[in-house]
């Protein structure tokens, strides 16, 4: 199947951008659990409650649309990752992570060009398909 250049665009963004994704999930989460459950008030607080700070920010967290959209997109490459074969994986590795180029991946892996873009298509398809679950839910 064909996809048209907005959803072609939008899944191999999601591939470039998973590095960074990735990231800003880390951050956010550090940012979050290193608050400390320091009750503010005088009065004694459970030892496995949860304060006030971290509550809140918990609940920031939800509501950020930037968190959410990497989120959505971490998962929807995760999940593609899984589904496709070792050679759609050796060309997310080489090209979206390490940025080789596209010269360098099929000499040292033996991939003919039509290989080559029929293994990129099958990866981009598949977190397209990803993409549209997460957008259904």
């Amino acid at each position: 199947m064909r996809l048209n250049k907005e959803d072609y665009r939008k899944a191999e963004g999601c591939l470039r951008r998973f590095d960074y994704n990735s990231a800003t999930i880390l951050f956010k989460r550090d940012d979050m659990f290193g608050l400390s459950a320091v009750g503010y008030s005088d009065m004694p607080k459970a030892p496995y409650s949860t304060s006030d700070v971290v509550l809140k920010s918990i609940v920031a967290l939800e509501d950020d649309k930037e968190y959410q959209k990497a989120v959505k997109e971490y998962k929807a490459v995760d999940l593609a990752k899984k589904i496709v074969n070792k050679d759609c994986l050796v060309i997310f590795e080489e090209l979206y992570r390490k940025k080789n180029g596209k010269y360098k991946i099929m000499y040292e892996n033996g991939y003919s060009e039509a290989t080559y873009k029929r293994r990129k298509q099958e990866l981009i398809y598949a977190v397209h398909e990803e993409l549209k679950k997460f957008e259904k839910s």
